[in-house]
C-alpha cells in the first residue's frame, strides 16, 4: 500500500510540474515574441530545434532506460550496481554531448548557411550549444530518481529549468535589446536563458545527489556489461520519443528550403516561422499539459490490469482513457479553432502581422489536438503492453507523411507556410490510425471511439459556435481584449453545462483520477454495471 501511495504521490507532483512548467513556458514565449517579433523568433525557434534534436540524441532516452535498470538493481539488492548505470550513463553520454555542444557552436555559420538561415542565427546556436551537455546529465539524475521512485527530485528540476530560463532569458534579451543589439542579440540572450535553465537544473540534481549517487560519479564501478544492456533499452525509447522532435525538425528545414518556391523572400522566411512557431505553437501546445495528466493518472492502472491479464478491466480502462482525453482536447481544439483571432490578439498585440500569420496556421492546429491527444494515450497503451517497438513504426509513418505533405504543398503559393500545420494534421491521423490496428492486433479488440466522440464532439462544437458569437456580441461593449477574456471564461463553464445536458460525462471518466470518487457522488455519476 505505501508503495502505491509512494507511485500515486510521484505521478501527483509530475503532474503539477508538468502544468506549471507549461504555464512558465508560456509567459517565457509570449512576452518575448512581443519583444524580439516573428523575425527575432524565427530566429531563436531555428537554434531550439537544433537542440532538440541533440537532446533526442544524447538524453531522451536514459531516464525511463535507465530508471528501469536502477530499480531492478535495487530489488536485487545489488545498490553498486545501480550506482554504476548512473556513473556509466553520465560519463559515456555526458562526454558525447559535450562534444556535440562543442560541434554545434564551431559550426554554427555552416549550419545556418547550409539551411539557407541568416548567419545571425549563429549567436542562437551558439548560445544554446552548453544546454546540450547540461540536459544531458539532468536525464542521467533524474533516471536514478525515477528508479528510485522519488519523484520529487525531477518535479523540482523541471520547474527550476523553466523558471531560470524565464527570469534569466527574458532579462537578457530585453537588455540586448536596448543596448543597441536588435533582434538577434535579443534572441541570442533568450538562448542564453536556456542554458542557464538546464545549468540550474543540473546543479539542483547534483545538490539532491550529494549524500546519495556523487561519490558513484566520481568512482565508476559495477562492470562494463551495464553500458550495453543500458544502449539497449534506449535505442527504441529514444526513437519513439523522437517523434516531435522529428516532427519538428522537418518543418523548419521543408519551411525554409520550400517557401522560396512560393514567392517568399528569407527576411518573409524567417518571420512566417517565427509567427508558427512563437505564436501557434505555443497555444497549440498548452492543452497538452493536461491531456497527458490524463493519460498518465489513467495508464499506470491499464498497466497493471494487463499485467494480470485482467481483459475485461483493460477494455474499460482503455475506453476510459480516451474518452478522458477527448473530453479535455476536443473542447481546448474546438476552442482554438473559434477564438484563434482574439486569443493571438490578446496575447500578442505588439506583433499585428505575426498574428495575420499566426491565426490560420493555429485555426489548423486546433483540428489536429484531439489527434495528438489520442496518439500519446494509444501510444501509452502500446507500452504498456510491452511493444514500443510498435510505437516506433507509428511514429515513423506519421513522420514520412509529415515530410511528404509539407514538402508537396509548402512550394504551393496557395498554401505555402499552412503546409506545416496540414502536415501535422497528417502525422498524427497516420499515428493513431497506426496504434489503433495495433492494438486490434495485439487484443483483438477495437477501442469504441465512436462512442466516446459523439456526445463530447456536439458539446465542444456548441460550446465554440456559442464563445464565437458571445465575443462577437462583447466586442463593441467591452473591447476586444476584454471580450476575449470572457470569452474564455465563459467556454469552461458552458462546456461542462453541455456535457451534464447531453449526458456526455460517465462514472468510468471519473473515477480513474484522483479523488474520482468524490467527483462522481458530486455529479451523481453512478458506474455501469459489467
Amino acid at each position: 500500500m505505501k508503495q502505491k501511495e509512494s507511485f500515486v504521490g510521484g505521478a501527483m507532483a509530475l503532474l503539477v510540474s508538468g502544468i506549471v512548467v507549461k504555464l512558465l513556458g508560456a509567459l517565457f514565449k509570449v512576452p518575448l515574441t512581443n519583444l524580439i517579433g516573428d523575425s527575432g523568433m524565427g530566429l531563436f525557434s531555428f537554434a531550439m530545434q537544433f537542440f532538440s534534436l541533440l537532446f533526442v540524441v544524447c538524453a531522451a532516452g536514459i531516464p525511463i532506460a535507465e530508471s528501469h535498470l536502477v530499480s531492478e538493481a535495487l530489488a536485487l539488492g545489488r545498490r553498486d550496481r545501480a550506482q554504476a548505470v548512473v556513473a556509466h550513463a553520465a560519463a559515456v553520454f555526458g562526454a558525447l554531448a559535450l562534444v556535440l555542444s562543442a560541434l554545434l557552436a564551431a559550426f554554427a555559420p555552416t549550419l545556418c548557411r547550409l539551411f539557407g538561415e541568416s548567419t545571425r542565427a549563429a549567436y542562437c546556436l551558439a548560445a544554446v550549444a552548453p544546454a546540450v551537455f547540461f540536459v544531458t546529465l539532468e536525464a542521467a539524475l533524474r533516471g536514478w530518481y525515477q528508479g528510485t521512485g522519488n519523484m520529487i527530485p525531477t518535479a523540482v528540476s523541471q520547474v527550476a529549468e523553466a523558471a531560470g530560463k524565464l527570469a534569466i532569458g527574458l532579462t537578457l534579451a530585453r537588455l540586448l535589446l536596448d543596448r543597441g543589439f536588435g533582434a538577434a542579440g535579443a534572441a541570442a540572450g533568450a538562448a542564453i536563458g536556456v542554458s542557464c535553465g538546464e545549468l540550474a537544473a543540473m546543479l539542483y540534481l547534483l545538490w539532491s545527489a550529494r549524500h546519495g549517487i556523487r561519490p558513484a560519479l566520481r568512482a565508476r564501478r559495477g562492470g562494463s556489461s551495464v553500458l550495453p544492456r543500458l544502449i539497449q533499452l534506449m535505442v527504441p525509447v529514444t526513437l519513439g520519443a523522437a517523434v516531435m522532435t522529428v516532427s519538428g525538425f522537418l518543418d523548419m528545414a521543408v519551411l525554409y528550403r520550400r517557401l522560396p518556391a512560393a514567392g517568399f523572400s528569407p527576411a518573409q522566411i524567417v518571420a512566417a516561422y517565427g509567427a508558427y512557431t512563437g505564436m501557434a505553437m505555443t497555444l497549440f501546445n498548452l492543452p497538452q499539459a493536461l491531456s497527458n495528466a490524463v493519460s498518465v493518472s489513467v495508464l499506470p492502472a491499464l498497466s497493471a490490469a494487463h499485467a494480470r491479464q485482467n481483459a475485461a478491466q483493460v477494455r474499460r480502462l482503455a475506453t476510459s482513457s480516451l474518452r478522458l482525453t477527448l473530453l479535455v482536447c476536443l473542447p481546448c481544439g474546438a476552442g482554438l479553432f473559434a477564438l484563434s483571432g482574439p486569443l493571438l490578439r490578446l496575447l500578442f498585440a505588439s506583433q499585428p502581422r505575426g498574428v495575420l500569420t499566426a491565426e490560420p496556421l493555429l485555426r489548423l492546429l486546433g483540428i489536429a489536438e484531439p489527434l495528438v491527444g489520442l496518439s500519446a494515450v494509444t501510444t501509452a497503451m502500446l507500452q504498456s503492453f510491452g511493444r514500443p517497438d510498435l510505437t516506433v513504426y507509428a511514429a515513423a509513418a506519421g513522420c514520412t507523411v509529415k515530410f511528404a505533405v509539407s514538402f508537396s504543398l509548402t512550394g504551393m503559393a496557395q498554401y505555402n507556410i499552412s503546409a506545416a500545420p496540414i502536415g501535422t494534421l497528417a502525422c498524427y491521423g497516420v499515428i493513431l490510425l497506426c496504434n489503433l490496428v495495433s492494438i486490434v492486433r495485439l487484443t483483438g479488440w477495437l477501442p469504441p471511439l465512436g462512442q466516446a466522440l459523439a456526445r463530447p464532439l456536439l458539446a465542444s462544437c456548441g460550446m465554440a459556435v456559442s464563445v464565437y458569437q458571445l465575443h462577437g456580441a462583447l466586442v463593441p461593449r467591452t473591447g476586444a481584449a476584454a471580450a476575449a477574456v470572457l470569452s474564455v471564461c465563459a467556454a469552461i463553464p458552458l462546456y461542462a453545462l453541455l456535457l451534464v445536458v447531453l449526458r456526455a460525462l460517465r462514472a468510468e471518466d471519473v473515477l480513474p483520477l484522483p479523488g474520482g470518487k468524490r467527483l462522481a457522488r458530486l455529479l451523481r455519476l453512478t458506474p455501469q454495471s459489467s
